[in-house]
């Protein structure tokens, strides 16, 4: 007997009832079944209520693993007095009022950029309050009161001076008498403190995820389902000739059809390139390991592309000649930087330094799939989508119908970083659906997941500085050259900012540092590679770039870390408060065991198009036993506006702290003949449970509305440890991932 991964965990599900995983009361998670009923009142795009009082919230920020699903829907909660004991949870989708503008992508419904809770926040709760208003004025119209003699509590409306209480559901019959008003009062600050907000409310999905009802992509099941396997090619740009073995492969046990296709390039998506020529061989079979086994059996001619004709030494030779030759382009210039800095080039307190990052890729705990039912009038899809409209937009599109006639069911993402906004899975579910008549669910092994994605460029940098004769600096000059996402993605955008990639110098072009003569340039290298966000974007290598490069000057100067940070971030008091707070925290001052070594990093992370901005600050602690390192802990500092939900911020920086120590310290991919050469987690490292430092985070308190958290702490991690090391052995550490061994 083959036992699944859900049968496993839902056979000792019953432990929790001698240990409870996820104790205390809270709201649930509602899934497709059961789905609305007719007796649920809809109050607005957000809120359903049944006759048993049950409240019903949706979600329109799909659950990524950040905790949406429990943040926007306590805010609705928080707002309408709702009892969250009795709430359900569910993912909505297809109206106006779901979709945003965020990380430079058109109007749509989609998650990205670190932005849910700042769009959403006041749509929700304006949801709440609408619904928290017409229940006043509905229970005074019940109770024969006046609505200022009511209050709202646990889902009832309360009259103290008789001590009548009436359910939300028995006054929905009021709804066809008293409209919702459009601009609800909104709770003060002082009702807010006796509420929800601000409390660490358990994760609505904690539950399904431990007992094994949680739905993910992959456990997806529909009547007459195939599995569909791709093959691809070993290089990112040649196409398909003749498959040698179709007909043995056909004969294969379960084996049902072959269907050749095209894995899109991010060229394709963004039409900068026309070539669709078929790339791949979805093997479509009865099970999973039917298809795989007969995929890896394939003998296919590949005919290499000249676009080909890269690896990573060739790619290191033209960010380098960028760096050295340009053309290059100002995004930031203030002062004359580059006539200070070549004056004194021979100076004692002139200082260098050379970086880089490898290229990396999502490699998401769930490998990516989709299923997809193309049927003579409807197309239906399931799967872990990070963008609805555009998933149903392709689709719709690939299939010639409208696109009211695709529908989605989303399911929860499994990790995602980015790498499932693009829905190439669900592309190649639909042909192949297409081409069986049957249902398709598509997917990926994990070296398909590795060698054909869409990754984050590998960039190099150089910095130069002169530092006064207190050792600060008076010009700091930063090029940076490599890939540019925005480029590739969005390139109307990059040409009319001036022909330079934010992605590039992304927290850096617009750095708060406080010094006086400050060039910052970027170089686009073209290179025939897919690009897209992963979480963190460009920052994570632009602030390890600027952020190792300021630990160096305070070691050159010969000042403390954060003394030197304190004074060049003189004019930003909110950072300031951040990386004082968090030092403390991690005993900075404090006296610590001869092989332990601190390091920090800070970044004002901007979100995309000023959507919002929130403080971080990172310090991290080494052990140094002979010439091996370990990070032992972590103190994250973060100001991001007013906290829904202390629980999920906490969550959000451990989980970045981890996800950015296995580029830090593991994750980098190379290239040869055009192709991608690790191809599993044999050789693309993350990293281990027992590699996971001590994670303590300082919450800021804040009275500004909620800022962005998904991703913010990722920049910092890189060098926070970089600038532990350089303290630990007086030499500077430039390239990530980190060496696993030290030099002094």
């Amino acid at each position: 007997m083959t036992l699944t991964r859900r049968q496993f965990l839902q056979g000792t599900a019953a432990l929790s009832v001698l240990i409870p995983l996820v104790p205390g009361a809270r709201a649930a998670l509602m899934y497709d079944e059961p789905t609305l009923s007719g007796e649920d009142h809809e109050v607005n795009d957000w809120l359903w209520i049944g006759p048993d009082n049950r409240i019903i919230i949706g979600v329109s920020q799909c659950e990524v693993g950040q905790g949406i699903y429990t943040g926007l829907a306590s805010v609705i909660a928080a707002e309408m007095d709702a009892d969250w004991e009795q709430v359900k949870v569910r993912f909505v989708t297809g109206r106006e009022a779901y979709r945003q503008e965020a990380g430079g992508e058109a109007k749509a419904q989609f998650v990205a950029a670190s932005t849910s809770m700042t769009n959403f926040y006041q749509r929700t709760r304006h949801a709440g309050a609408q619904a928290r208003a017409f229940f006043i004025a509905a229970g005074a119209h019940e109770l024969g009161v006046t609505a200022q003699t009511l209050r709202t509590e646990k889902s009832y409306v309360i009259d103290d001076a008789s001590g009548r209480r009436v359910a939300y559901s028995a006054l929905l019959h009021w709804a066809q008498t008293i409209p919702l008003e459009e601009n609800p009062p909104l709770k003060t600050l002082a009702e807010e403190k006796h509420g929800l907000t601000g409390r660490d409310l358990l994760r609505v999905d904690c539950g399904e995820k431990v007992d094994g009802s949680a739905q993910f992509g992959i456990d997806v099941q529909v009547p007459e389902m195939l599995i569909g396997v791709p093959w691809m090619g070993p290089s990112l740009n040649g196409k398909i000739g003749i498959i040698r073995n179709e007909q043995a492969i056909m004969a294969l046990p379960g084996v049902v059809k072959l269907v050749p296709t095209r894995h899109w390039s991010t060229f394709n998506i963004a039409k900068l390139d026309a070539d669709m020529s078929p790339n791949t061989v979805i093997v479509v079979a009865r099970t999973y390991w039917q298809a795989k086994k007969a995929a890896d059996l394939l003998d296919i001619e590949w005919i290499y592309s000249e676009k080909d004709n890269f690896s990573s030494a060739s790619i290191d030779d033209s960010n380098r000649q960028m760096l050295e030759s340009g053309p290059l382009i100002s995004a930031t210039n203030t002062g004359d930087a580059r006539g200070i800095i070549e004056a004194a080039r021979h100076s004692p307190r002139f200082h260098s330094a050379h970086y880089q990052v490898g290229y990396i890729t999502h490699a998401t705990m769930e490998p990516c799939n989709a299923t997809c039912f193309v049927e003579p009038d409807k197309v239906t899809a399931w799967g872990p989508f990070q963008g609805q409209d555009l998933t149903r937009g392709i689709l719709a599109k690939m299939t010639q119908m409208p696109v009211d006639k695709v529908t989605i069911h989303n399911t929860l993402l499994g990790g995602s970083y980015g790498r499932k906004y693009i829905p190439d899975p669900a592309m190649h579910a639909c042909l192949a659906s297409k081409a069986t008549g049957k249902p398709v669910k598509v997917i990926y092994p994990r070296d398909i997941d590795i060698q054909h994605g869409y990754y984050r460029p590998g960039n190099t940098s150089h910095f130069q500085a002169l530092l006064g004769e207190d050792g600060y600096p008076l010009a700091l000059w930063a090029r940076y050259a490599g890939q540019g996402l925005f480029w590739q993605v969005h390139r109307h955008r990059v040409e009319e900012g001036g022909g330079w990639d934010e992605t590039i110098v992304e927290c850096v072009y617009n750095t708060r540092y406080n010094v006086p003569a400050l060039l910052v340039e970027s170089g686009t290298v073209e290179q025939n590679i897919s690009l897209s966000f992963l979480r963190g974007v460009g920052s994570v290598a632009s602030i390890f770039f600027l952020e190792s490069f300021i630990g160096e000057l305070a070691h050159k100067a010969g000042i403390d870390e954060l003394t030197y940070r304190m004074r060049l971030l003189k004019n930003v008091p909110q950072m300031q408060r951040v990386l004082a707070a968090t030092a403390e925290k991690a005993g900075w001052d404090q006296p610590r065991a001869a092989n332990r070594h601190l390091g920090m990093a800070v970044n004002i992370w901007v979100g995309r198009d000023d959507a919002f901005t929130s403080y971080v600050a990172l310090v991290t602690e080494i052990e140094v036993t002979g010439s091996e390192w370990r990070v032992v802990r972590a103190v994250c500092g973060i100001d991001c506006g007013k906290v829904i939900n202390p629980n999920l911020v906490r969550a959000n920086i451990e989980g970045g702290i981890g996800f950015a120590l296995s580029g830090a310290l593991h994750s980098e991919l190379h290239f040869t003949h055009g192709g991608v050469v690790e191809s599993n987690f044999h050789d693309y490292g993350i990293i281990t449970l027992d590699e996971m430092p001590e994670v303590e985070v300082v919450i800021m308190e804040s009275t500004r509305p909620p800022q962005g958290c998904g991703e913010v702490a990722t920049a910092v991690v890189a060098p926070a440890v970089a600038n532990a090391l350089l303290l630990a052995t007086g030499t500077p550490y430039r390239r990530c991932p980190l060496p696993k061994t030290l030099t002094r």
